[in-house]
């Protein structure tokens, strides 16, 4: 009889010590590149744009934010844009302003739920460059863009998490019918 309760205890411990191993994590690291001239740092984004953020929410792990853009350089952006940065700074994430314009450069979205994600690595060489004079050097004074795309700020839910914790809870739950019947045979 003790030796199955030191199995039980023993299997719930493990259960509950190897959760964190079930769960997603984010690496905290950040590293940004440096470029030789004003012109090579504009141009590794896939996409910029002058705009104005109007909402943001956030799950905690991921901060997203509405853009009404005014004005592109590279890339095909609607008039309206939804931007998803990592939150608390993880891995390379930022803030944004809402009311504020700012001329924006993303990528394509790796680990975010939106259309476009923000970085805090903006172009850089290491000496003061006037940014926007550059990226109108580069692309030109860019485009209006067409009026359409309403895209919404939703929370993302991550599905590996809830698949863990549904599997954890699965674990449980047999583990405590087992012990149950083990109990009533008894």
């Amino acid at each position: 009889m003790a030796s199955q309760r030191a199995l039980a205890v023993g299997a719930i411990l493990l259960m509950t010590g190897g959760l964190p191993l079930l769960l997603p994590t984010t690496a905290n690291a950040c590293s940004c590149m440096s470029f030789a001239t004003p012109e090579e740092a504009v141009s590794v984004s896939s996409t910029i744009f002058l705009g104005t953020p109007t909402e943001k929410t956030s799950d905690g792990f991921e901060d997203t934010y509405l853009f009404d853009v005014s004005r592109v350089y590279k890339g095909d952006v609607a008039s309206v844009t939804s931007v998803g940065t990592l939150a608390n700074g993880n891995g390379c994430g930022t803030s944004y302003v809402v009311g504020t314009e700012q001329l924006m450069f993303l990528s394509a979205p790796y680990d975010v739920d939106a259309e476009y994600e923000g970085h805090s690595c903006g172009p850089y060489t290491g000496t003061d460059f006037d940014v926007q004079k550059t990226v109108e050097a580069v692309y030109g004074a860019g485009y209006v863009p067409e009026t359409g795309g309403t895209p919404s700020v939703a929370v993302y839910v991550d599905k590996t998490a809830v698949v863990g914790g549904v599997a954890v809870v699965a674990v449980l739950a047999g583990l405590s019918w087992f012990g149950w019947k083990r109990r009533r045979r008894a």
